[in-house]
């Protein structure tokens, strides 16, 4: 009996290289990201000698620390965003985590109702007395 030969189906073969192409895809953005957020394009070059480990170390370490690279990504966002933290905080009710829309809101409805109920039941049992009870 000859032994089956499996070949890939071609859904298969397309998913496979559909997620081969995503994940260079991936990388090409994570190269291009970091690219972007140090400046300057990586040109350390590793012989792989003796002391390769350390040229490696070396080559590999950012141009920046964390916090110099978070103060230069915030003013390149403030710059971005006209002097706003992010642009998605400031709406027609929002100044940042500040709220400047109206005084009429949740809060004041449920303020009102707590309020006027007791003042109604009174003031109706007040002018019903003696007509619909006591």
């Amino acid at each position: 009996m000859p032994a089956l030969r499996t070949c890939p189906t071609h859904i298969a073969y397309t998913q496979q290289t559909g997620a081969a192409l995503s994940s260079r895809r991936a990388l090409a953005i994570v190269a291009k990201a970091s690219k972007g957020s140090s400046g300057k394009t990586p040109s350390k070059q590793v012989s792989y000698g003796k002391d390769w480990y350390e040229q490696t170390r070396n080559a590999a370490k950012p141009a920046r620390t964390v916090r110099q690279e978070i103060e230069y990504r915030r003013e390149a966002n403030r710059l971005a965003n006209n002097g706003r933290e992010r642009k998605d905080l400031y709406t027609a009710n929002w100044d940042g985590s500040e709220y400047k829309g109206s005084k009429f809101n949740i809060l004041t409805v449920i303020a009102l109702v707590s309020v006027l109920t007791p003042l109604l039941g009174l003031v109706f049992a007040y002018t019903t007395f003696g007509v619909l009870w006591g």
